[in-house]
């Protein structure tokens, strides 16, 4: 946290007081009294999670200026900036609560459709969705969950994980620009209007692989996407999520608990 003090001194915003907010594939902070949102990239090379950040204010940019339901980031100061082996991000603070429930499916669907209309016309450079993928392969192929997991589950997430490539990658045809990673938890509710956060895997790839983040019961709003791709995007990313979870478990306990409950989720899909 001294980082984010350092860095806003830096930049002239005078004296700060972090507090964590979130603690996943990067750091979360509220600097108060300015209430300035600071995302911390420290899990990749510097190199990297700078090219990811610059995406992302751009996308993120690019959607409030076409009015779609998206967090813009802060114009003047948004970065990103480098502070020690760190890569930070600032970001309004807007009052919220996180879509969490079922209910709020229904206003996800709507919104991440307003967010897919408002990409359609984004011309900055974004990577194939299967880059993510290629990745998450290299994580599992290296054994990088082993050591928490155990030969059986890390030997089941490998067979699920070819199974289900093959046959999204069968099937899937028209791709567009996509958030990426378009769960409930980057949705924040109250405010004026719902907003979408967290655009660092905008990526280009197949409707249904976003739509595959959401609840099942906000499928049926995309009427023309393709259901079935949409539960086996849905299978994949549980796959995805539990690799990327048991390779990063010391981060938090609330990956800890995602690191479980999806490895649950693939267990029974080989039953």
């Amino acid at each position: 946290m001294e980082l984010v003090s350092t860095l806003f001194r830096d930049l002239g915003l005078g004296e700060v007081t972090p507090a964590v907010l979130k603690v996943g594939h990067h750091t979360t902070l509220l600097a108060s009294p300015l209430r300035i949102v600071a995302r911390v990239q420290s899990s990749e090379p510097i190199d990297q999670a700078r090219q990811t950040a610059t995406g992302e204010i751009a996308v993120a940019s690019h959607l409030a200026d076409r009015g779609a339901p998206a967090l813009a980031p802060l114009r003047d100061l948004a970065g990103p900036h480098i502070a020690e082996s760190s890569v930070v991000s600032l970001w309004p603070y807007v009052e919220h609560g996180r879509a969490a429930v079922e209910a709020d499916a229904a206003l996800a669907a709507v919104t991440l459709e307003s967010v897919h209309l408002a990409l359609c016309d984004y011309r900055g450079e974004l990577p194939v969705y299967t880059q993510a993928l290629d990745h998450c392969w290299t994580v599992l192929a290296a054994d990088g969950t082993s050591a928490a997991l155990g030969a059986h589950d890390t030997g089941l997430l490998k067979t699920q994980f070819r199974r289900l490539r093959d046959e999204v990658e069968g099937t899937a045809k028209e791709w567009v620009p996509l958030h990426g990673d378009a769960h409930l938890g980057n949705l924040l509710l109250g405010g004026q209007s719902p907003l979408w956060v967290d655009f660092e895997d905008a990526c280009v790839g197949p409707r249904e692989y976003d739509i595959a983040c959401l609840p099942s019961t906000a499928w049926s709003h995309f009427g023309d996407a393709d259901q079935e791709l949409t539960r086996r995007y849905a299978d994949l990313r549980s796959v995805c999520v539990a690799i990327w979870c048991w390779a990063d478990l010391s981060r938090s306990a609330e990956v800890r608990e995602a690191a479980q409950y999806q490895l649950g989720r693939v267990r029974k899909l080989a039953q």
